[in-house]
């Protein structure tokens, strides 16, 4: 008797695995010769063409110095948009050609001399734009009073723009030959009409897999990993307060390890009163900061209610002065804003916040943009119950304030401009994204004739825009504003900020602050391109903050004058101007000794 292993049962059934192992081997095969012949093919003259024009317009300039990533993601996605574009062009204008039964054609002799000409052109516009664009680049350097970079800076960003774009076409045309594999490989067995969209459904599901494994279970989990790493770092280069009007500290309420990266760096940073005594040349008080961190452990509510507790510890309903602050993503808040603050109430002031997040703000606004609003929401009617739960002539004078995302969330407080006016006693807010709905509402509001970038609103009643410290007594083009009345409002924003311009609407509409071209310290060569701006500006964003103060995201030592304004310390006469000007630049120095990173 024949064992199992000679069976015919057992003989058809190697067979038929070799059968498969045999095809799934060829349709491999198959697979990876349709794509690499599908990958380098030649390029589309259309599309080259396109990708060209966009690489000239590319080197335009934009708002800030462009480093070398910030060249190859702008010489990428243009170049990237342009060949899709002149590739789209190129097909439209041939079934034009054909419709109409028109074909033109260049003799042979004289080919050779048409495609010297035009690589010749080619050649000659490109290294015209590109170096016309690093000529820019130094102009906008000296602009926003950086160092100009080097040439190397602009010769490999380029290169690195002209490979990501290479990448990005052999991609979609790695997709595509998936597409037509499909398309061969279902044709035997479904209907004609059927097999496009089968092919069609089964090419987005391999994408839609691949991508999901790239962005989200690489890129995204890293990016959220390293926020988490990056908030639970304790450094020894910031020390515990040892003042109990600090959170954190031995007397608090609030675990030092709790606080995260930032609250811990808030917390221990600051002026004391002895160094504010000094530099105002008055008597001062110990300046109460109170914050709370992101815990999995309780609820915004709870952590907004801890905030509370803090303020109770510290006696902070006692101060003139209180400042709730809404940090950014990670729940980083501006030293500049927050001492000055200190120095200009003498120490009689309490400021208070607490983190809702430990990402970054454009994560965070990805993953979770009502976060910020919630937090801004929630911390700032809290805090309005228990000040309108307290007499009237004991409570401290209320002020709200916020940078970048912290402003959208602090904005978010408010019903509208009259909310906020009835509400507080003052409000600053700086780097204002142009998608907070607040914002968008006092921009429509603005006087017609006035500038974008600084829209004049009731004459400067209650709400100053300001781009420089002189707006806040003159609007931007000198004319004198209507007596300043209380609560006072200013919403700061450097011409420069991309965190302020930027929006998706880029992408197909000129902005009115462009068309303008009224900047300061924005090239007036700056100009609107589909597509292209938005990328643009999107790569200003995240070098924004590290520019030097006064330009893009930076708001630094025009934080002093624009609180002085906020707070009411108006100067009356010559004189008083004059030592309040000696006064404000003694703390910007006293502060730039505190922040020396900024």
């Amino acid at each position: 008797m024949r064992s199992g292993s000679d069976s015919p049962v057992t003989g058809l059934v190697r067979t038929l695995g070799s059968t498969a192992k045999a095809v799934r081997t060829l349709t491999k095969r198959t697979e990876h010769r349709a794509r690499r012949i599908a990958i380098s093919r030649p390029l589309s003259t259309g599309g080259f063409l396109g990708a060209s024009v966009t690489s000239w317009i590319a080197t335009s300039p934009s708002m800030l110095p462009r480093t070398w990533w910030m060249w190859t993601l702008n010489f990428g996605a243009s170049q990237t948009y342009g060949y899709a574009g002149g590739l789209l062009a190129e097909r439209i204008v041939l079934r034009i050609m054909d419709a109409i039964g028109l074909r033109m054609e260049i003799e042979e002799d004289h080919r050779d001399r048409a495609r010297g000409i035009g690589a010749a052109a080619l050649v000659g516009i490109s290294t015209y734009s590109w170096v016309r664009g690093v000529l820019r680049q130094r102009e906008i350097s000296h602009l926003v009073h950086e160092e100009p970079k080097n040439v190397a800076t602009h010769v490999v960003g380029s290169l690195g723009g002209l490979a990501a774009s290479v990448g990005v076409l052999a991609t979609v045309r790695g997709v595509l030959a998936t597409a037509q594999l499909y398309r061969a490989l279902l044709r035997p067995y479904l209907p004609a009409g059927m097999v496009r969209l089968a092919s069609l459904l089964l090419t987005a599901a391999t994408v839609t897999v691949l991508a999901e494994r790239l962005l989200r279970g690489r890129v995204l989990e890293h990016m959220i990993e390293s926020g988490e790493a990056a908030n639970r770092l304790i450094s020894p280069d910031v020390p515990r307060p040892a003042s109990p009007l600090r959170s954190g500290s031995p007397s608090s309420l609030e675990s030092w390890e709790s606080l995260g990266a930032p609250g811990r760096k808030i917390v221990s940073a600051g002026p004391t009163q002895e160094m504010i005594a000094r530099t105002t040349g008055a008597e001062a008080k110990e300046p109460i900061r109170v914050y709370a961190g992101k815990s999995t452990s309780r609820t915004l509510e709870e952590t907004v209610q801890t905030v509370l507790a803090e303020l109770d510890r510290t006696r902070a309903w006692e101060r003139g002065t209180l400042v709730l602050f809404t940090g950014t993503g990670t729940g980083w808040l501006q030293e500049w804003s927050l001492s000055a603050i200190e120095f200009l109430t003498g120490g009689d002031c309490a400021t208070a916040s607490l983190q809702y997040s430990v990402y970054t703000s454009g994560l965070s606004y990805v993953l979770d943009r009502r976060s910020p609003q919630r937090a801004g929401h929630q911390l700032f009617h809290a805090v309005r119950r228990r000040l309108d739960a307290m007499p009237e002539e004991e409570r401290p004078a209320l002020y709200v304030a916020g940078e970048s995302l912290g402003s959208y969330g602090g904005n978010s407080a408010f019903r509208d401009v009259q909310d906020l006016l009835a509400s507080v006693d003052g409000a600053v807010w700086t780097g204002t994204p142009s998608f907070t709905p607040l914002w968008r509402e006092i921009a429509s509001r603005s006087r017609p004739g006035a500038p974008a970038i600084a829209p004049i609103i009731e004459h400067g009643r209650h709400i100053r825009v300001v781009t420089r410290p002189q707006d806040l007594h003159r609007n931007y083009f000198g004319g004198l504003y209507r007596r300043w009345e209380h609560p006072r409002v200013v919403y700061a924003q450097h011409p420069s900020d991309p965190v302020v311009w930027w929006r998706p609407s880029l992408l197909w509409e000129e902005p009115d602050w462009l068309r303008e071209r009224v900047g300061h310290d924005v090239t007036p060569a700056m100009r609107w391109f589909p597509w292209i701006t938005f990328w643009q500006i999107a790569a200003d964003m995240p070098l924004s903050v590290k520019v030097t103060g006064g330009h893009g995201h930076s708001y630094h030592a025009e934080m002093v004058p624009i609180w002085a304004g906020v707070l009411g310390q108006d100067s009356h006469g010559e004189g008083e101007a004059l030592e309040q000007r000696h006064r404000h630049r003694a703390i910007v120095q006293a502060i730039r000794e505190i922040t020396p990173t900024t």
